[in-house]
């Protein structure tokens, strides 16, 4: 394992902790009560989190992601013999703002599994536990996966639980189905007959999200989208429990704090931006708009100002570009002007507009890590010869050139265009 807890206890602190690429679990506990907080877990060769033999800790804001051979996000136990628990033995972990993501062509590969049964969660042995504010996503088989169930009561209503024989999963939890071909919740054995489990089957809305994550992945950005589902139906902290925080969010984190900027494999990678919050931009502009300098913006995909559009860039303003579109596609984000269009971008000698990169600054300075500017007119050039004869390189429909040598494609002034 990358880190083994045998029977450690509450008064132990634990918070910040990345594992990646273990050949077994990425973290286990063996019984004990430690609390766990900023927990991540990346492509390890078994489970992610496996709990057992009573444990009864903690965890909040967790992020696991499976690489294709990954077993499962969580793997939580209790005894093997589900119905045979001594009083307060049953394993009773309690998980709270936890973003879990599969991958949808995994094929487990585990050297040290006990059980290949592909699911990005798994509960069985009769482990009891609360589980509350999750998300889990690219489900390819089960999303939850339950066996081996013994005396523990399943419940939904967090009022019912008043020991460690209960079994609680929030009905507000996340468990999207997306576009894989998995289910929600698989149950077998003694499981089958208990009240069945429901959660939200619905697009998390998250920044920057893929279908199937490896080391090689360009860029993912798994903050939550402002205004998003993430930020509905929020559960508030289990009754007694005083480490869970209350939060106004579902999954690992805020739209503005990327704690794993700075902590993780993937951020030594250069696989997620800086721990910047702004305003992201994406996708078409197709009437007037303005990108303040109140905040940043977070150019997430290509951006096109529309023909008769003008987009206007404050003075001072600072566009943080990504170093992909999260599409699997090769697409840098960009911003550009179509035939048409107008940019209207003004700053000044010491309060300019600047275009970067998203990376952290210890990344930087380095070349081609974003799309840069791309303006296209239609005054006179050489080779021009219909509407649709010269096309910008890398762009499959966005095409420059004409026959008025006076178009006015906007102004630009003060403009700073960096590692593009």
């Amino acid at each position: 394992n990358g880190i083994t807890f045998g029977g450690v206890g509450s008064g132990t602190t634990v918070d910040h902790i990345d594992v990646a690429f273990n050949l077994d679990d990425g973290v286990e506990f063996f019984g004990g009560t430690v609390n766990v907080k900023y927990l991540s877990v990346i492509f390890v060769g078994d489970d992610a989190i496996d709990t057992d033999q009573g444990y009864s800790g903690s965890m909040q804001f967790v992020y696991v992601m499976l690489a294709a051979d990954s077993n499962h996000g969580a793997e939580m136990d209790s005894i093997e013999d589900a119905n045979q628990l001594a009083p307060d033995a049953r394993s009773f972990p309690t998980v709270y703002n936890a973003h879990f993501v599969g991958h949808l062509q995994n094929a487990v590969g585990s050297v040290s599994s006990d059980d290949d049964t592909p699911a990005v969660l798994r509960l069985r042995e009769g482990t009891g536990g609360v589980f509350g504010n999750m998300i889990v996503t690219n489900v390819g088989s089960a999303g939850v996966f339950q066996n081996d169930c013994g005396s523990e009561t399943f419940t939904q209503d967090i009022s019912d639980v008043t020991s460690q024989d209960f079994l609680f999963f929030s009905g507000n939890n996340i468990v999207s189905t997306g576009t894989g071909n998995g289910q929600q919740f698989v149950r077998q054995d003694a499981c089958a007959s208990k009240t069945p489990f429901s959660a939200l089957n619905i697009d998390p809305q998250l920044v920057m999200l893929v279908g199937n994550p490896s080391e090689s992945t360009p860029f993912i950005d798994p903050r939550p989208q402002r205004g998003g589902n993430a930020f509905n139906d929020v559960d508030s902290p289990p009754p007694g429990n005083g480490f869970i925080e209350s939060t106004s969010f579902k999954g690992a984190f805020s739209d503005s704090d990327l704690w794993l900027s700075g902590l993780s494999w993937i951020d030594d990678n250069q696989q997620i931006p800086d721990n910047i919050s702004g305003q992201t931009a994406c996708g078409n502009i197709i009437s007037d708009s303005t990108w303040s300098a109140d905040e940043p913006i977070l150019l997430t995909c290509q951006v096109f100002v529309k023909n008769g559009a003008t987009l206007t860039i404050e003075e001072g303003a600072t566009i943080f570009a990504y170093k992909d579109d999260g599409t699997d596609s090769g697409s840098a984000p960009s911003l550009i002007i179509e035939r048409g269009a107008e940019l209207i971008a003004v700053g000044s000698q010491f309060s300019p507009i600047t275009f970067t990169s998203a990376l952290p600054q210890r990344h930087l300075p380095q070349r081609g890590v974003w799309g840069g500017l791309i303006i296209n007119g239609r005054a006179p050039v050489d080779g021009f010869t219909t509407a649709n004869s010269l096309r910008v390189e890398g762009l499959t429909s966005t095409f420059y050139g004409g026959t008025d040598a006076f178009d006015d494609s906007g102004i630009l002034s003060y403009v700073r265009v960096w590692y593009g």
